[in-house]
């Protein structure tokens, strides 16, 4: 089933990634996706917009599989992120569409990678400016992503032994992303426009009533699988060589900084959810390669897969 085929470390299950998305999605070009929010990101033509989503979410999947094989965030090579993440990407209908937190999720995932890297690297001032670079422009496409900014700096101190000079640079690297926009503003004579609460917008305007059933029995056993994978984690950490150790952390950091989003996004759970997924998806990877029984792993997966999917058509 889809668990042992993920955990396999062949090249070729990247294909499969491409499938799973493309079978997820498909609903999108066919059904009302619920939500007619004029915050949403749109070229006007539905099914280039679903395209563009599904393409992004494909590369990040894949993308982060790579960063979590690289630095062995998961004890041994599979692409159970990439799966994690395709199914976290695509959960419930309101969520199939092109918004701004997966195309600034491109560039998290990029600082993510860039953040990790400083661990043990003697020169790592390049690395400090281009992480904060990119969260700079994640920032500018949805405000709340600057939360990785403090991510950033943490993690520059628990895994490295940082100078003064560390922070004038990694604030450097977030500053020229602004002071070009800044810039173009002034230059198009909309500067006085400016309003930072136009940019704490609610992208997902859903409220708990509007769920259906089957969204709500998704939630339940998303909840469940979480707190699961959530002592899961702890445990690993606590087995972990040291490295390994400090890379989980920052991981578990990343996700309540997510979380911690919901102050900017006026409380728009679904922005955060996807805001979250990055961490969500390593942390519920590492849960379903310990467990020990397959038959549980595939069962716990599929009850998460057919929700999600019945979500769709109810």
């Amino acid at each position: 089933m889809l668990i042992g085929v993920f955990k396999s470390n062949q090249k070729t299950v990247n294909a499969l990634t491409v499938l799973l998305t493309a079978i997820l999605w498909l609903p999108a070009f066919f059904l009302d996706l619920g939500t007619d929010s004029p915050n949403l990101v749109s070229t006007n033509i539905r099914w280039i917009d679903l395209s563009i989503s599904i393409v992004l979410i494909i590369a990040q999947a894949i993308y982060l599989n790579y960063i979590v094989s690289e630095y062995k965030l998961i004890k041994e090579n599979a692409h159970l992120t990439s799966l994690m993440f395709v199914l976290y990407s695509s959960c419930c209908l309101f969520l199939l569409n092109l918004n701004q937190v997966i195309i600034a999720n491109a560039f998290t995932l990029v600082a993510f990678h860039q953040l990790i890297r400083m661990y043990n690297l003697k020169n790592n001032y390049a690395t400090l400016f281009n992480a904060s670079f990119v969260i700079a422009i994640a920032s500018l496409i949805y405000f709340p992503s600057i939360v990785y900014f403090v991510l950033l700096w943490v993690a520059l101190v628990y895994t490295t032994t940082p100078k003064w000079r560390d922070f004038i640079i990694s604030l450097l690297g977030l500053s020229v992303p602004f002071v070009y926009f800044i810039t173009y503003k002034i230059i198009i004579g909309s500067f006085s426009d400016i309003d930072v609460g136009e940019y704490m917008i609610v992208l997902f305007d859903i409220k708990w009533n509007e769920f259906t059933l089957f969204n709500q029995l998704f939630l339940v056993i998303f909840s469940a699988v979480f707190l699961l994978a959530l002592m899961n984690l702890f445990v690993t950490i606590n087995k972990s060589v040291v490295r390994t150790k400090k890379m989980l952390i920052i991981v578990l950091l990343m996700f309540i900084l997510g979380l911690g989003t919901l102050i900017l996004n006026s409380f728009d759970y679904f922005a955060t959810f996807l805001m979250a997924s990055i961490p969500l998806s390593i942390i519920a990877a590492n849960f379903f390669y310990n467990i020990k029984k397959p038959w549980f792993a595939e069962l716990l997966f599929l009850s998460l897969l057919l929700g999600a999917a019945l979500s769709y058509f109810s």
